[in-house]
Order: structure tokens, then C-alpha cells, then sequence
């Protein structure tokens, strides 16, 4: 049922084309890869022209547990959602207690005031079209993957500064009028480009204003960006998770034949390694290699083939090399 009502409201948005280019959370055709994809494309533009890039990373505190009820269903209804779908929304809505259960005891009954429900189909939906008009309030560029929010400018002088400084006050003050406060201290600023003069943001912080955080990486959607770029960082980060999940398959599989291995390999290991991997493909031989180590360690956990040439448990397994040279051992 909360996917039919999910699919009116979002044919409707898409008709009506009322939906911000900017978002790309839980939206057909749109994903973490293709906004990435988006993001790196506008900021390559920048410095290959010799430019520099600020980009403000914003963190909006509890953001699906605050939706104030009363002020997205008027926003609904702005849209064009009316009659007896809104009516349904409205009663989705409204009506819910919560409680808190530990040990089996459980706490009193409370109303659930705001928020939309976490863990439904409508839910990512109803909040998209809460946060659907934040764009409008900047000039700088702004990529959004539902709470996920930054906001970025080309920077080549003290005025484009200014103008970034300007739409992040105007992002607080939509934050306030509609009741989504921005966790400050978790906002972060990343400096990309050679050019680069290192400005300093504010963001208001209890009623005062407070020097936003630089940051020399910050995790993008599970793909760790650097301010230079190059995702050397990102692959020493996929290395070492995906050797933690190795280790742990070690140790918790006594009989490890071909198929097993495999089996696990490209269930808990590969989405680690190749998540968005269009995104920070390798240009570094380094890089290759590192990534290339962590299935050479795969493949030498079957106890069988472990003394078999590298290219030859790779047929075995029936798995591609990440590199051309595989005939190394």
C-alpha cells in the first residue's frame, strides 16, 4: 500500500516537474553513483581551469525524526497533493505513540509529534518533498542524496567567499522557518585545488557564530574524498575493511573448498571493494595492485589451490583479475 501511495506521489512530482535536480536520494534513475559522478564532474571543471573549490558539508541533526507533521502536509498540499490521498498521508501520520523496550520492560506510551517513520517505503518519500525547496534559498552549487547536503562555489576571490558564507546563512535560515536544525559541529569545510586560499565559514552554533571544521577528507556517500582528489585515501580504506571481513571468514570457516570461498568472497568482500567504483577507479599502479592484493588473500584461503600460481586460482574460482598481469604469483 505505501508503495502505490509512494509511486502517485512521485509520478506527480515528476510530471509536474517539481522535483529539485539537485536531489538524488530514493529517486528512480538517480543513485550515490550518479551524484558522485555529477559532484566530481562540476568540481574537475573548476580546477582544470586552474580554479579552486570550497565545499561545505552540512549535517542535518535528526533530520527524518524531525519533520514537523502539520508543516509538511501544507507543503503537500502546495505540491498538489490533495482530497483523499492527503487524507491518508494525514492519518499515516498522525496517531503514533512510541515506547522504549529493554530487558522486556518497557517504558510509557508517548505521542510521536514529528518525524516521518524510518524503516517504511514512504517515509524517504514524504521527507524528500519537505526538503524539495532548499535549493531555492542558494546560488552556489548544492547536491542533496536526501539529508546528505553540500554545497559548493568555485573560489577566486574574497567575494566568491562571501557569496558561499551568504548561502550558508540562508540555508540556516531556511533550516529555522521549517524546523530542521543543522548539527554545526559536525559541518564540515573542505578546501580542493593548488589555488586555493583556505577561507574560513560560519555556521550559528547557540546563538553565536562558529568557525566551521576543515577537513582534509570526508566520507561522500561511502567513497572517501580527498582534498586533492586522487582516492588514494579511499582505496587504504577498502583495503583494510575488506581484510577485516577476510580475517573474520578465516576464522569462522574450518572448511574452505572452491565454492565457499567463493560464495563469500563475492557477497561480503567485492561490494566493498567495487562499490562506486566508476567513481574512484585507480589511476595510481599502486592503487591497482593494493586492490588487486586483497583477492590474491581471498583466493589463498582455499586450502587447496593456496600453492597454485595467482592467475591459475583465479580460474579455479572463476573470478576476473583487477589487473591486465596476473601471471605473477
Amino acid at each position: 500500500m505505501e508503495n502505490l501511495v509512494r509511486n502517485v506521489i512521485l509520478d506527480h512530482m515528476f510530471d509536474n516537474d517539481l522535483i529539485s535536480d539537485c536531489q538524488y536520494g530514493f529517486l528512480p534513475g538517480r543513485s550515490c553513483t550518479t551524484h558522485l559522478l555529477e559532484v566530481l564532474d562540476k568540481w574537475t571543471e573548476f580546477l582544470d581551469k586552474g580554479g579552486a573549490v570550497d565545499v561545505i558539508y552540512l549535517d542535518l541533526a535528526k533530520a527524518f525524526d524531525s519533520v514537523p507533521h502539520n508543516r509538511l502536509l501544507a507543503k503537500l498540499q502546495s505540491h498538489g497533493v490533495n482530497g483523499s490521498l492527503l487524507r491518508w498521508i494525514k492519518s499515516f501520520l498522525l496517531g503514533r505513540q512510541q515506547r522504549v523496550m529493554i530487558a522486556g520492560i518497557g517504558s510509557k506510551w508517548a505521542p510521536v509529534l514529528s518525524g516521518v517513520p524510518q524503516g517504511s517505503v514512504l517515509g524517504p518519500a514524504l521527507f524528500i518533498c519537505y526538503i524539495n525547496d532548499m535549493p531555492n534559498t542558494v546560488f552556489s552549487f548544492i547536491y542533496m542524496y536526501a539529508d546528505d547536503t553540500k554545497v559548493s562555489r568555485e573560489v577566486c576571490s574574497s567575494e566568491d567567499c562571501k557569496a558561499l558564507q551568504s548561502d550558508v546563512n540562508h540555508i540556516q535560515t531556511w533550516s529555522d522557518t521549517w524546523q530542521l536544525k543543522f548539527n554545526s559541529s559536525k559541518c564540515k569545510v573542505m578546501h580542493i585545488g593548488h589555488a586555493n586560499t583556505h577561507a574560513k565559514y560560519f555556521m550559528k552554533h547557540n546563538g553565536s557564530e562558529m568557525v566551521l571544521e576543515s577537513a582534509s577528507e570526508e566520507k561522500d556517500l561511502g567513497v572517501w574524498i580527498d582534498e586533492k582528489l586522487k582516492f588514494t585515501n579511499h582505496v587504504g580504506h577498502v583495503m583494510a575493511k575488506s581484510n577485516q571481513i577476510l580475517g573474520l571468514i578465516k576464522r569462522s570457516f574450518v572448511y574452505r573448498d572452491t565454492e565457499v570461498i567463493k560464495k563469500l568472497f563475492t557477497t561480503l568482500v567485492r561490494p566493498h571493494v567495487e562499490y562506486a567504483n566508476t567513481v574512484w577507479h585507480p589511476r595510481f599502479k599502486k592503487d591497482v595492485e593494493h586492490i588487486e592484493k586483497v583477492q590474491r588473500r581471498a583466493t589463498r584461503l582455499v586450502c587447496t589451490i593456496r600453492d597454485m600460481p595467482y592467475h591459475k586460482r583465479l580460474q579455479v574460482l572463476d573470478l576476473p583479475s583487477y589487473t591486465i598481469d596476473t601471471e605473477e604469483t
